[in-house]
């Protein structure tokens, strides 16, 4: 992302398959290789939640 326009670099496409570490040191890597000191990355998880036994999530206010 450092720079005008942005350099475009992004993790391997194994990147799917990356601990936080692992992305920390190929973005240490790209800064030292380049020279670049930013890198706009975009996290996204998933939460699953399951109610209690006895609760029938059909009944919980707000249910899609």
């Amino acid at each position: 992302m450092s720079g005008t326009p942005p350099c475009g670099a992004e993790p391997p496409d194994a990147a799917r398959e990356l601990t936080p570490g692992d992305v920390h040191a190929w973005a240490e890597y790209h800064f030292r290789r380049t020279g670049h000191r930013r890198y706009a990355r975009a996290v996204r998880d998933t939460v699953q939640w399951d109610p209690p036994l006895g609760i029938d999530p059909r009944t919980i206010e707000g249910r899609l």
